[in-house]
């Protein structure tokens, strides 16, 4: 089988590292942007070397972002090209549209590697919803932020200093807003939720809130409640209705999730008859995520690739709920109206509220409207 990858980063490295080990795969093209990085004569500067090579078989896709990413799959793929992705906010923005023009042009679209890095949550959604009904889906999708929740808590850190950290370690990009704001956990809820559901769950449907602004003093209430803060990515579908949503929650410090640490991730599903599933592993990183691609590669090639089908049609709906921790320097009645408050605590200069049950969507509208930019909430499970 002859392979194009188009990037040649952290996740293409990783394909790369891993399909030279295997002869029955070859690297015919690489795409780079940089001239000064052509070192190997498999390296093009144009994606038309890739595009009319009618040798190439399948294309890799991992350059990130919307453009050219967008234009070089729907290209590959009309060129009659299998595609593999690890690209999740250009999958979780046209995922539909990548399905249509794989189907139309008889190739398969792969996307196991957008979501949960190396552990295979994709394909087990798949098989799972072959049969069962999934009726929810959750997990920790987010190694860079479960790093940080991670280090703050174990190590009584602030979260800038321990933003710093990760940075150097290669956990965080030198601009962390897409990991940190919820931004990809979002497109890899979208992603999950769709499979899982096999109905499209629009990425702008899902209100999200991320961790930007918890601090040592949070963390320190949380864990004078025995209670774990993560980052959270939750869908869930009743009837013909589906509600997800990204954002912290705080966990008995006693349960698997609240004890998963670094930059590890762990999915959660639950079908009508398997019951629940919980799936661990590596996160993110060039070889766990390279080798989700390449277990996409050797599925296509071995004709043993799921289909991904979305053919029903679910209508957006306020499901989920629970008890939010809100703190916040800013108290405004017709904000936070009296009605939803459990229990209020004055400490220094902020105020700790524990709301009544309440719609997450209720929540996120309360968010949105708070003059307050440094508070933080958290749903209690």
């Amino acid at each position: 089988m002859n392979i194009a990858l188009l990037g040649f980063g952290t996740v293409c490295k990783g394909v790369y590292e891993i399909l030279k080990e295997m002869p029955e795969y070859n690297i015919k093209r690489i795409l780079i942007r940089n001239p000064d990085k052509k070192y190997m004569d498999s390296m093009t500067l144009s994606f038309d070397d890739i595009e009319n090579d009618h040798t190439i078989d399948l294309v890799v896709e991992a350059i990130g972002g919307l453009h050219p990413a967008k234009e070089y799959i729907l290209a590959s793929l009309k060129a009659k090209k299998h595609v593999v992705t690890a690209n999740k906010a250009v999958v979780a923005k046209y995922f539909d549209e990548f399905i249509s023009v794989a189907k139309e042009n008889n190739v398969k679209f792969m996307v196991e590697a957008t979501s949960g890095g190396g552990i295979p949550w994709i394909k087990n959604l798949q098989r799972v919803s072959r049969i069962d009904d999934v009726s929810s889906l959750y997990g920790i999708m987010n190694g860079t932020s479960n790093y940080i929740l991670s280090a703050m808590t174990n190590e009584n850190k602030d979260f800038d200093d321990v933003l710093k950290i990760a940075q150097e370690l290669g956990y965080a990009e030198s601009d962390p807003s897409a990991d940190i704001d919820g931004d990809d956990i979002r497109n890899k809820c979208a992603i999950s939720a769709s499979i899982a559901f096999k109905s499209l769950v629009c990425v702008d449907n899902i209100n999200q809130f991320g961790i930007r602004n918890i601090t040592k003093a949070d963390i320190n209430w949380f864990q004078n409640q025995n209670l774990v803060c993560k980052l959270f990515a939750n869908a869930i579908k009743e009837n013909n209705c589906y509600d997800a949503v990204v954002e912290p929650v705080l966990l008995n410090k006693n349960t698997i999730e609240a004890n998963v640490s670094q930059n590890y991730n762990i999915t959660h599903l639950f079908g009508k008859t398997i019951g629940e599933i919980k799936l661990f592993g590596q996160g993110a990183g060039g070889l766990p995520t390279g080798n989700a691609i390449v277990q996409d590669i050797i599925d296509i090639k071995e004709n043993q690739a799921f289909d991904i089908s979305l053919n029903k049609t679910l209508s957006k709906a306020n499901i989920i709920s629970g008890k939010y921790y809100i703190r916040t320097s800013s108290i405004d009645s017709k904000i936070i109206p009296n009605n939803i408050i459990e229990y209020k605590d004055e400490t220094h200069s902020n105020t700790i509220i524990i709301t009544k049950e309440i719609l997450s969507s209720d929540i996120h509208k309360i968010i949105h409207q708070n003059p307050d930019k440094k508070f933080f909430i958290a749903r209690f499970i």
